[in-house]
């Protein structure tokens, strides 16, 4: 009874603090003219690639941003930024000053301790993930992977490794038709070296899947969860494919277990 209660209130805490940032995300109508967008976006391109990446994963904490943080800091990110300066009482440049900044990063932070956010290795696929430890405490083995999940269910984390001579992103993608027919992606993004997909279960659960490829070898991370839960975990679950780093480097360790 004490984990389900644990658990229940890592739900509630992610609700009250997430869901409020999400559902006031702006309009497409509201965002900076291009020119504001345009000098937003070269403030960034002066900053370290190590802090634009930093500050969009803040962004997605603070249920803000759901892009992907990465190196260019489009602008979507920099909309984003903007968001949180009003939703803070400051004027939406777009361009974060420090104190915005430190409030960004502190308001992240606490998200991700109220989640029991942790970096760790995953044994059975050699990937790297974050793992909301409170929203998720129970684990255990899957095929070709772990499991995460909620006591009940509600949220699961799955990763998995498709490997074999001839394996490719579009190889995986027709895989994942066959094995899961259920799931209806309504959105899709294939790269080079990584894809993401994302949709419904069966019209009652959201499902966040990333993957990376190296070779013949693709490693992923799924992210499932009843529909009703969207608002606290959409945020997590963005924080999660993140996060993921299918192939990792020799000997960078994790930073939590």
């Amino acid at each position: 009874m004490r984990i389900v209660g644990v658990v229940l209130v890592a739900l509630a805490t992610l609700s009250m603090n997430l869901a409020p940032a999400m559902a006031k995300r702006k309009p497409a109508a509201a965002q900076p003219k291009p020119a504001a967008t345009a000098a937003a976006r070269a403030a960034y391109a002066a900053m370290p690639e190590t802090e634009r990446v930093a500050i969009q994963s803040d962004l997605i904490w603070t249920g803000d941003y759901s892009g992907i943080a990465g190196a260019d800091f489009g602008d979507s990110a920099v909309v984003a930024a903007g968001t949180f300066q009003k939703r803070n009482g400051g004027k939406d440049s777009g361009i974060l000053n420090p104190d915005e900044r430190q409030k960004l990063a502190d308001s992240a932070r606490l998200k991700q301790e109220r989640a029991g956010w942790r970096i760790l290795d995953d044994p059975a696929t050699g990937a790297r993930l974050g793992l909301p430890g409170k929203l998720v405490p129970q684990s255990s083995q899957v095929a070709d992977g772990g499991r995460w999940q909620s006591v009940h269910g509600e949220v699961k984390i799955e990763t998995f490794r498709i490997t074999g001579a001839g394996t490719t992103l579009t190889s995986v993608i027709e895989r994942m038709k066959k094995d899961t027919p259920s799931r209806k992606p309504d959105y899709q993004l294939v790269r080079p070296d990584f894809l993401l997909i994302s949709g419904l279960q069966n019209g009652v659960k959201k499902f966040y899947t990333r993957a990376q490829i190296k070779g013949d070898d693709v490693r992923g991370v799924t992210v499932l969860y009843d529909l009703a839960m969207e608002n606290q975990v959409d945020p997590v679950a963005i924080a999660v494919s993140t996060a993921f780093v299918g192939f990792p480097a020799q000997g960078a360790g994790a930073t939590g277990r």
